[in-house]
C-alpha cells in the first residue's frame, strides 16, 4: 500500500505567535487516511526544538456501512497523543521572587506561579548557556525554595496543582552547586502526610513516594553516583522527570544529560570511544499505595518536614514542566526533553 500527500494546512492565531500544520495522507486504497497535526507556540517552543508535540490518528473512511454516511470518519488513535500540559515554569525572569506559569494552551496562569522565598537569585546562566539569552534561578540549599500554593476556584473549592490520586509527570532542568547531602528539586504532598520527591537523594537521582516520617514507600534511581565522562554532577546540567500512574500502580524516573567525552585504553591509546555524559534512561517500581488528593503546595527546591521544609536544593532550577502523563508516552517525553524555552524577545540563534 501506497500513499499520496492529500492536503496541508497552516492556521495561525490572530497574533501570528502560535499555528497548527496539519498534513493529510491518502492511501491508495482510498479509504484511509493518515492525519499528522503538530502546534507550535513561539512563547514556549525551544531553540533546539524538534518538529513540536505530534498527535497521529488513523482515520477510516466507513463508505461500506450501510448505516454510517460515505464520508463519515472514524479515528481509531494510536501513536502519540496530544496531552494535556498542566503548567511550565522557564525561570527566564532576570529579577523577582516569581516564576510565572503557562497553563494549558500556553496562556499565562498566574495561579501557578511559582513564588519563591529567601532571596532566590533570578537571572544565573540555564542550561543554553549565555549565548542563548537563557536563564535560571539559583537556590543555596539552606532556605531558600518556591511553592505553587492551593488557591480557591469560581466555585469556593479549594484546588491543589497536582492531583496526586491522578496520573501526572513533573520534569525539570537542574544542576547541583555540591553533591554533598540530600537535595529535593520537587515535592508534592498527598492527603495523607505521604510525600512524593524528585531530586538528588542518598548519592543518585532519584523519585521516590515517602510517608511523613521518612519511610520510604517506593523509589526509583538513576544508579550514576557521578557523570559518564567522570565528573561530579555538579559539573552538568541533568533532565529529571518523575511520574506516578496509578492505572499501572507504578512510579516512575526518566533522566538524560548532553554531552560526551572520549574515552581511550591506556594499554592502547589509539583505541578510543565516546561515552556520553547520561544517555536517556527510563525505570520503574511498582506501588501498592492506595491514592488520594494532593495537599498543599507543589514546592521546589525543597520537601515538607515537620519543621516546615527540608532538603533544600543547592544549585540552579531551569524550565519545569507539569504534565500528565506516563513513562510508556516515550515519545512526548523525548519531545520534552529535546525542546528548549526562549523569550519571546530572545534570537533564535547563539550570539557571535
Amino acid at each position: 500500500m501506497i500513499f499520496q500527500l492529500d492536503d496541508l494546512r497552516f492556521t495561525f492565531n490572530e497574533t501570528l505567535t502560535r499555528f497548527t500544520s496539519e498534513v493529510m495522507m491518502r492511501f491508495s486504497d482510498d479509504r484511509h487516511l493518515l492525519r499528522l497535526s503538530r502546534i507550535i507556540d513561539r512563547k514556549w517552543r525551544r531553540s533546539r526544538a524538534l518538529p513540536g508535540l505530534l498527535s497521529l490518528a488513523l482515520v477510516t473512511s466507513l463508505v461500506s456501512a450501510p448505516t454510517v454516511p460515505a464520508q463519515a470518519e472514524v479515528k481509531h488513535e494510536f501513536g502519540v497523543e496530544q496531552p494535556q500540559r498542566g503548567a511550565a515554569w522557564w525561570m527566564d525572569e532576570p529579577t523577582g521572587d516569581v516564576a510565572h506559569a503557562i497553563g494549558p494552551g500556553g496562556s499565562a496562569n498566574p495561579n501557578a506561579d511559582l513564588v519563591f522565598s529567601g532571596g532566590a537569585t533570578f537571572g544565573e546562566p540555564g542550561d543554553l548557556g549565555a549565548e542563548w539569552d537563557d536563564l535560571a534561578i539559583r537556590l543555596n540549599g539552606s532556605a531558600q525554595f518556591a511553592e505553587v500554593k492551593p488557591w480557591t476556584d469560581a466555585e469556593g473549592k479549594t484546588v491543589t496543582l497536582v492531583d496526586t490520586s491522578q496520573r501526572f509527570m513533573f520534569s525539570t532542568r537542574v544542576r547541583l552547586a555540591s553533591v554533598q547531602g540530600d537535595h529535593v528539586a520537587a515535592s508534592q504532598a498527598a492527603s495523607d502526610g505521604t510525600v512524593f520527591e524528585l531530586g538528588w537523594l542518598n548519592d543518585r537521582w532519584t523519585f521516590r513516594h515517602r510517608k511523613a516520617d521518612g519511610t520510604v514507600l517506593t523509589s526509583v534511581t538513576r544508579d550514576m553516583a557521578q557523570a559518564g565522562d567522570g565528573q561530579p554532577w555538579s559539573a552538568h546540567w541533568v533532565s529529571l522527570m518523575g511520574g506516578y500512574n496509578p492505572s499501572a500502580q507504578e512510579i516512575w524516573l526518566r533522566t538524560q544529560a548532553e554531552g560526551s567525552v572520549e574515552v581511550c585504553d591506556p594499554e592502547a591509546p589509539w583505541l578510543c570511544s565516546n561515552v556520553r555524559v547520561m544517555a536517556p534512561e527510563i525505570k520503574a517500581a511498582t506501588t501498592t499505595w492506595t491514592p488520594v488528593p494532593g495537599s498543599g503546595p507543589l514546592i521546589v527546591g525543597a520537601t515538607p518536614a515537620a519543621a516546615g521544609r527540608s532538603a533544600f536544593w543547592n544549585g540552579w532550577v531551569d524550565e519545569s514542566q507539569l504534565w500528565s502523563l506516563a513513562r510508556t508516552d516515550e515519545a512526548i517525553l523525548n519531545v520534552i526533553y529535546s525542546e528548549r524555552a526562549k523569550p519571546e524577545s530572545a534570537t533564535k540563534t547563539p550570539r557571535d
